[in-house]
């Protein structure tokens, strides 16, 4: 019978020390889900940004009238001003695959038309405009698909 009150309180301990232990591991694991959907909002803002940039600036080069020796210059390095090159590796090891994926439709659309715009085509030609709709709807996709992953409705 002398075990019994040791006993009893070893095993409060242990419980009390392993409810602890689970809370604070729960409590962890809730924090950082929270800190890794801020990071991929942050990431996919930026990464949306940075496309509406680039295209902004494809429309500019594509509207002036340069000399075809600097508009290729010109384009090129405009397009790689805002940073989307490298904010697609930074989505290629932190978004899941589906947006990864998604990310590059609109991109690659991108560089199409920078490839056409330091050719020499022009705003509003039926080459251009046929990209522009297939970046808005890779855009619209690729949001889609990041809404979806940050578990935003509607």
């Amino acid at each position: 019978m002398e075990w019994i009150s040791p006993l009893s309180t070893a095993l409060g301990a242990v419980i009390g020390v392993g409810s602890t232990l689970i809370a604070d591991r729960l409590s962890w694991r809730r924090e950082r889900a929270g800190r890794s959907l801020d990071v991929r909002r942050e990431l996919y803002s930026d990464y949306t940004a940075a496309l509406s940039r680039t295209r902004s600036a494809l429309n500019e080069c594509a509207q002036a009238g340069f000399p075809a020796e600097e508009r290729s210059r010109r384009v090129r390095e405009l397009f790689l001003a805002p940073g989307a090159y490298e904010i697609r590796h930074r989505l290629a090891i932190t978004a899941p695959q589906a947006v990864v994926e998604a990310a590059r439709r609109p991109f690659v659309v991108l560089r199409e038309t920078r490839d056409l715009v330091a050719g020499g085509v022009a705003h509003g030609s039926a080459e251009y405009e046929e990209l522009e709709d297939r970046f808005d709807s890779a855009l619209a996709e690729l949001r889609r698909v990041m809404r979806r992953d940050l578990g935003v409705g509607g």
